[in-house]
């Protein structure tokens, strides 16, 4: 465009179009408020939370999208740009970017399909497409994950197929516990469940612990080892930290009742004799 025709340009139309978006921006953001505070009650739980959250972003993303095409359809306008050539080459390009519209149309399927089966949320630990970490963001076109150790994956939505999700409750933290076969059980399964009790009732993990622990009882017997498996309901994002704690006070506890471990036990093969002894 030639400096005579940015002086016929109409400067006031052009900045009616850009606070007029502007508005229009804040008005979706301000019926996006209103939103999650109806779809999310005072009394409203996590995962109830945690799902309008998610709707909330991807629908901010989408529209977000379209007034921003909308918008700069109308100021290319405004600057006597005719979005008609643009679109008659969209036209003819068509064919050509055929298989990524129909990437885009799959990735777009997916995002609502997620969304509507609540599938996943923002927050919740998952694995998708071979890949798994916490859910960082969720839109219409993919999934942003981030690992442990900060590692972020972002995963297309027409890409994912089975959706391991970890934060779904009832979420429970499993312990299993190696005793020796010769040790007491009724003792073990005592320790698992009084260090169990013990983290329910201290205020720091009490509201993370959603029961009582669950004793399956004896797992499996290997060798000079029996496992012990047990469980315990949990908040999920407490899961890892309390299965941490859990382990270690069952280990604490199991040596203050005198169960035995199976390292604690020496097996001498024969014709070998203790250190130190001829």
């Amino acid at each position: 465009m030639s400096v005579d025709g940015l002086g016929s340009v109409s400067w006031a139309r052009v900045a009616g179009i850009v606070v007029g978006g502007l508005l229009v921006w804040l008005t979706i953001k301000y019926l996006l408020v209103m939103l999650r505070r109806v779809l999310v009650n005072g009394d409203a739980d996590l995962d109830s939370e945690k799902r309008a959250l998610t709707l909330i972003r991807a629908v901010r993303y989408a529209a977000g999208v379209i007034l921003a095409a909308i918008v700069l359809m109308l100021l290319l306008s405004e600057f006597g740009i005719s979005i008609a050539p643009l679109l008659g080459a969209a036209g003819i390009a068509g064919v050509a970017l055929g298989l990524a519209v129909q990437g885009i149309a799959r990735d777009l399927l997916g995002g609502i399909s997620l969304l509507i089966d609540n599938q996943l949320r923002v927050g919740d630990a998952v694995e998708i497409a071979g890949k798994s970490g916490t859910v960082e963001a969720v839109t219409l076109r993919s999934v942003r994950l981030r690992e442990y150790d900060g590692t972020v994956h972002f995963v297309r939505n027409g890409e994912i197929g089975t959706v391991t999700n970890r934060s779904l409750i009832p979420v429970y933290t499993v312990l299993d516990v190696a005793v020796d076969s010769d040790a007491d059980l009724n003792a073990a399964r005592a320790v698992i469940e009084s260090t169990a009790e013990s983290l329910r009732s201290e205020a720091r993990f009490g509201a993370s612990v959603l029961g009582p622990a669950e004793i399956a009882g004896m797992d499996r017997w290997e060798g000079d080892t029996i496992v012990i498996r047990a469980r315990l309901p949990v908040a999920p994002s407490a899961q890892a930290s309390l299965r941490r704690e859990w382990l270690a006070r069952v280990k604490t506890g199991l040596e203050g009742a005198g169960v035995a471990n199976p390292a604690q036990r020496i097996r001498l093969l024969p014709g070998d004799s203790p250190r130190g002894q001829p």
